[in-house]
């Protein structure tokens, strides 16, 4: 992938998920996944939204329906260049739902355990009871520039801050208080369901603005839940709102909720993390 600088405008055909994260399917249920720097947090280990995303994709794709629901947990670090082979399991096929696993392994060794939900129901009933967050448009945030860490995924999505520290770099004015609002796109992919839970994994940067200092964290698992079909693109940006719920014995979780620019509620997302001190 090419790196592009936080001002770089998106291309006018953005590419799928799938192409984005190189995923290849090799058998009907089996799917093959180079770890590459793009798809990397840094330091070569995956990105954990990289990893559940890919998730979502094996199991969209095997079960021919939408996800509705799905969470990651992390067990291994990766390496640049070697390959996760996914599989994926389906235990309950119903008629309008299915349940399945897709495990990730490298060399035989698991690496992450992707859990889901499929499927299409009638709309019998709807609401949305979250009011929508009052926040300045990304063109008057914030621009938080991570070009220099190298080749890695967050250069290749544009983050700006509406509201609060960006945490990981201390970025920002603390707002004095759990709540950031980020703007977050990825620059040339469709915002898919697996985009969304991809950029759901900067809602732990709201660590740091909770408790007022730089922080680092690793994700232990990843969760989304998808309130619209994202069979349409929802936009150019995707609107955070994060909030870290609690922090100590050394761990913390947060959740965000996702919105697209028109103001339209598209997932709920939460995870669990370590918590360390900024280490240089």
């Amino acid at each position: 992938m090419t790196n592009s600088t936080p001002n770089s405008t998106p291309t006018s055909t953005p590419t799928s998920t799938t192409a984005f994260l190189g995923l290849e399917q090799t058998g009907e249920h089996t799917w093959r996944f180079p770890i590459a720097p793009h798809t990397t947090g840094g330091g070569g280990s995956l990105f954990g939204g990289a990893g559940l995303a890919a998730g979502i994709l094996a199991l969209e794709a095997a079960s021919e329906q939408p996800v509705v629901w799905s969470t990651g947990q992390y067990i291994a670090r990766t390496e640049v260049d070697s390959v996760l082979e996914l599989t994926v399991e389906l235990p309950a096929v119903g008629r309008t739902v299915t349940q399945g696993r897709v495990t990730g392994r490298i060399d035989g060794a698991e690496i992450i355990t992707v859990l889901g939900a499929a499927g299409e129901r009638d709309d019998v009933a709807s609401g949305m009871w979250e009011p929508v967050p009052d926040a300045i448009g990304p063109d008057d945030s914030l621009i938080i520039d991570r070009s220099e860490e190298g080749d890695s995924i967050h250069t290749e999505i544009d983050i700006r801050m509406a509201r609060g520290m960006f945490g990981f770099h201390a970025i920002g004015e603390p707002s004095g208080d759990h709540r950031t609002l980020l703007w977050a796109r990825m620059r040339n992919v469709r915002h898919d369901s697996a985009a969304l839970a991809l950029l759901a994994d900067y809602m732990p940067s709201a660590l740091g603005n909770a408790l007022g200092q730089q922080m680092n964290c690793t994700s232990l698992d990843n969760t989304i839940r998808f309130a619209v079909p994202c069979d349409q693109d929802p936009g150019e940006w995707v609107l955070l709102d994060n909030r870290i719920e609690f922090v100590g014995r050394g761990f913390a979780k947060g959740s965000a909720l996702m919105w697209s620019e028109s103001g339209e509620l598209l997932a709920t997302a939460s995870q669990s993390m370590t918590v360390f001190l900024h280490r240089d």
